[in-house]
């Protein structure tokens, strides 16, 4: 049996890491990769971190854990709530391992809150209100502990919002704490007591290159030469941290562990066709936006978004609380209305978030104002819909830029399929994405005349996921220099628990990576996952008022939500 530290770091691309190693920047990388094996890890088809992190830690695919999005439809309305860990449909790695009498650790895994009763320590990811929220940790006690040794913890360093704010270089500072207090909490939570799987993952890579990819990128169409001369490196300067990071983390382990170095996703330029779906619907005859009276209604709730968005944002702690605690259900009212404000359902067959690539039919009995009848009407709009989209051109090159369309049936299985969008658009990644080529009325729409896109700002939102992230691995019984033929996000559960002489669940969708060691650990097949542990302490699921809100000036930070 090998001890398995998982060194996670949301983002990470060998685009960048491969070249910065020739360069001689990442040493630690670079002895990894000598050391072990490796090779891009293929991320979850949406590629979005509650499903990509989420599939990591159960083996399976979102069909069945239950989470794609940061937030969810209500069914039969057109409104959204956001969602956490806790509504994860199937057992977590750590749970599981808990089960087995195996003691765990992870700290800031996205999609971890509220936090499990595990046999180990957790403080819990980017879905949790704070480090104050009920849950956030186990024992309920832990995060007390870390603030007293290292400070107020920072769950998020606010890169978008310093951005936002004009703050490029307090955004710079900010990442920079938040990578030093994660390496020093990690550090301290390894050697304060026994482990045998201990998984961190590191956030603030993400958070940069969303952010400052278009300093670096000199193809980006909002690239500045001048700009770029004073934050071109920042990217750069977040790999070399992480580097150093690594190289500590690897030096406190002992020759029997596996160290496992991945990441959710890829990371690459920006474009904005996921922006220009509901026109391009809208061109083709199949979304019909709101009179002016609709879009009176969308400016109204723009309106009430930016007012609540100052209460939080600006108001001392106490009050925001005693106000959310006022506005019960403005949050995720604001929310669905910024997502799809303008829109006219009666008239409408199809319709996007305007934030990620998929589409959503208007179906008869499933939407509260459907349009598609279910059976062969909707099976033939599927059909016409998807040799549309793979016909749409770039607005400026000409060329076609999708390179696939799958239906959710076709990618996903498991209870929890009918949660996901009806549709799925991979873009191309070998070409540069203007945006979709639209006739002029639609190419030209003003704000008024469509739906609001949320966290959509091209001067702050430069960096986008991209479909293959990295993996890396070393340790006894790894082989050395050797680069795998491929391997899943779903791979990695099962894999570590062969590390751990464990018997993988018949019900995961992953395999172990036999392929990555000399002598591959014994695989048994297991029974199947069970349900879901409770929360830790009085934590539930489901957020409060004040924690909704919370988590949304979280995401709308990120530029995930409006």
């Amino acid at each position: 049996m090998s001890k398995v530290f998982v060194f996670g770091l949301d983002g990470a691309t060998f685009d960048l890491i491969l070249p910065w190693i020739e360069e001689g920047d990442l040493p630690n990388f670079a002895k990894l990769i000598a050391d072990g094996t490796w090779c891009p890890l293929e991320s979850v088809a949406s590629m979005r971190s509650p499903a990509a992190w989420t599939t990591f830690m159960t083996g399976k695919n979102p069909g069945k854990h239950g989470l794609y999005e940061f937030y969810e439809p209500i069914p039969g309305t057109y409104d959204v709530r956001f969602v956490n860990g806790g509504m994860r449909r199937t057992e977590s790695l750590w749970s599981l391992l808990t089960r087995q009498e195996r003691k765990v650790g992870a700290v800031n895994v996205p999609m971890t809150y509220p936090a499990e009763e595990v046999n180990g320590v957790m403080l819990s990811g980017l879905d949790a209100p704070g480090p104050h929220s009920r849950g956030f940790s186990h024992p309920p006690e832990l995060i007390a502990e870390i603030e007293q040794k290292f400070g107020p913890y920072i769950l998020e360093p606010g890169v978008t919002g310093c951005l936002v704010a004009g703050r490029p270089d307090q955004a710079v500072t900010r990442l920079h704490e938040e990578l030093v207090q994660k390496e020093e909490v990690t550090r301290y939570l390894m050697q304060r007591g026994d482990w045998d799987v201990f998984t961190v993952v590191f956030r603030s890579l993400d958070a940069v290159q969303h952010c400052f990819w278009k300093y670096m990128d000199p193809e980006h169409p909002l690239h500045d030469p001048e700009e770029a001369k004073k934050y071109g490196s920042v990217i750069r300067d977040a790999y070399r941290q992480l580097d150093k990071s690594l190289g500590a983390i690897r030096a406190e382990l002992d020759d029997e562990t596996t160290l496992m170095v991945m990441s959710d996703h890829g990371f690459g330029r920006k474009h904005p066709a996921n922006t220009q779906l509901n026109r391009w619907l809208a061109s083709r005859g199949w979304l019909e936006f709101a009179s002016s009276g609709g879009s009176s209604k969308g400016l109204l709730t723009r309106a009430l978004g930016s007012t609540y968005r100052q209460i939080v944002g600006r108001l001392p702690r106490r009050v925001k609380e005693k106000l959310a605690d006022m506005l019960p259900a403005l949050r995720n009212r604001v929310q669905s209305r910024l997502i799809y404000s303008g829109i006219d359902w009666e008239q409408t067959a199809a319709f996007s978030d305007s934030l990620f690539a998929a589409i959503r039919i208007n179906m008869l009995g499933r939407e509260p104002l459907g349009v598609v009848e279910p059976g062969p009407v909707y099976d033939e709009f599927v059909r016409d819909l998807k040799a549309a989209l793979l016909e749409i051109r770039d607005a400026k090159s000409g060329e076609k830029i999708v390179a696939a369309v799958h239906h959710r049936d076709d990618i996903y299985t498991g209870d929890a399929v009918d949660a996901a969008p009806d549709l799925l658009i991979e873009w191309r990644e070998d070409t540069v994405i203007s945006g979709i080529e639209l006739p002029a009325e639609y190419a030209d729409a003003g704000e008024s005349e469509g739906p609001m896109i949320p966290g959509e700002d091209p001067r702050i939102i430069s960096g986008d996921h991209l479909r293959y992230g990295v993996f890396l691995m070393a340790g006894p019984q790894v082989k050395a220099g050797h680069r795998l033929e491929q391997a899943h996000l779903s791979d990695l559960t099962p894999t570590i628990l062969a590390l751990q002489g464990l018997p993988v669940p018949q019900d995961m969708d992953g395999t172990v990576l036999t392929d990555a060691f000399t002598t591959p650990p014994d695989v048994r097949q297991g029974d199947e996952t069970a349900t879901p542990q409770a929360p830790t302490g009085d934590a539930t699921a489901d957020y409060s008022d004040e924690e909704r809100a919370a988590v949304h000036e979280r995401l709308r930070d990120l530029g995930y939500v409006e």
